[in-house]
């Protein structure tokens, strides 16, 4: 509990893990918890691109500890092994941030196509695969009085973004959301606290080419008439690591300029 207001963000020290660190809001987590003084590991399935910018971390934080994991969230014994690797390194767990994810936008019917194999890799990865990863490492949370899991899901989660087509995205998401209360609940008795970031549209390295096209309308739907910065998510993710927040459990913090208050 805090006690002083000066000291109530702090999270120097803490063990991060960000899965799908190595780019868009991802790496704009790793980046704002290492500027922090945490210590982070972060994970990514592109090895080349994740030790590229693992050099540059280590060359831009050249007194913080990080470090990276190859993993496919989708697959339990990949999520296994991370995790284990991140425990022997860093010795406990003190933060989880939720961040892989993909989506497969097309028509609902267009799932058809290939035996619906697109809808279930949306949802091994954006809803089960954070149901694994919060777990498994919970399991560890438990036995080290406990740690803050941040789940990093959409405010496709609760309103009907257009005009894209992405059912399976929404769905995670809004499994997710839920998934975050229900765990909260679960896991208060353990000291672990579990809430998630609900983002609108960020300006990252990752988005669509497609959907760039898409970007003025989006602006002309939300009130702030801008992108997010992922600065900005990453801040929220320090809030909810640090003790500032140790009431705050099970909620689903919205981030997206205003565009979910007439969508």
């Amino acid at each position: 509990m805090i006690t002083n207001i000066k000291n109530a963000y702090d999270v120097a020290g803490k063990n991060v893990i960000v899965t799908g660190g190595s780019n868009g809001l991802g790496l704009g987590m790793v980046n704002a918890f290492l500027e922090m003084g945490a210590n982070v590991g972060f994970t990514a399935r592109n090895a080349e691109r994740a030790n590229k910018i693992l050099a540059e971390l280590k060359e831009k934080y050249p007194e913080g500890k990080v470090a990276f994991y190859q993993a496919d969230h989708s697959d339990c014994d990949s999520c296994e092994a991370c995790v284990a690797a991140f425990v022997k390194d860093f010795g406990k767990i003190d933060v989880l941030v939720n961040n892989a994810g993909a989506g497969a936008g097309t028509d609902a019917l267009g799932f058809r196509k290939n035996k619906f194999a697109d809808w279930k890799f949306t949802l091994d990865l954006d809803l089960t695969g954070v149901f694994m990863m919060s777990v498994i490492c919970a399991d560890y949370m438990k036995d080290t009085g406990g740690g803050s899991i941040i789940n990093i899901t959409s405010n496709a989660g609760f309103v009907v973004n257009k005009p894209q087509k992405m059912v399976s995205y929404s769905t995670a998401k809004a499994g997710a959301n839920h998934m975050t209360e229900m765990l909260a609940w679960e896991w208060a008795e353990y000291g672990i606290r579990v809430n998630a970031i609900a983002p609108g549209y960020f300006d990252t390295n990752i988005t669509p080419p497609e959907q760039m096209e898409l970007q003025k309308q989006w602006l002309e739907w939300t009130p702030v008439h801008r992108l997010g910065k992922p600065i900005e998510i990453g801040a929220l993710a320090i809030y909810l690591a640090s003790e500032a927040s140790e009431m705050m459990t099970g909620a689903i913090l919205c981030i997206d300029g205003g565009y979910s208050l007439a969508n």
